[in-house]
């Protein structure tokens, strides 16, 4: 048996502030506070602990998480970055703001969390199932 992913943890400069940004945009059970995490629970019960104090703020990289998404999640997504006006890209470069892309066939974007420091990726089809 493979070993499954129970927790990562992503720096951030407000934990509960990116915490709630993911979980909305995810329609997600509100986050819980743990210590010095606020945790984001998935639907496959992968918890995403965002932290804000264990590494200085001008020392944190961007981080990347992915999601695949159902073609309905990724319509709500999709409407609630733009109801909300938060910018979102085709591509981890953030190039053509306020666009998608269409990799393998299915449909994909990026966007920041509000510290902007978590790259969060929704796709609708997994990387090489679909057409190039």
């Amino acid at each position: 048996m493979a070993p499954a992913l129970n927790h990562i943890i992503v720096h951030c400069r407000d934990r509960r502030e990116s915490a709630a940004f993911l979980a909305d945009l995810m329609h997600a059970p509100t986050p819980l506070n743990w210590g010095r995490f606020t945790q984001v629970t998935t639907a496959n019960n992968v918890g995403i602990d965002f932290a804000d104090d264990l590494v200085p703020h001008d020392r944190i990289n961007e981080s990347h998480i992915a999601f695949l998404v159902t073609d309905e999640e990724f319509d709500t997504v999709l409407a609630c970055l733009k109801k909300n006006d938060v910018l979102f890209w085709p591509d981890p470069g953030k190039s053509r703001e306020g666009k998608i892309n269409h990799n393998d066939g299915g449909r994909g974007l990026y966007t920041l969390d509000p510290g902007g420091t978590v790259l969060a990726e929704f796709i609708t089809t997994p990387y090489g199932e679909g057409s190039a």
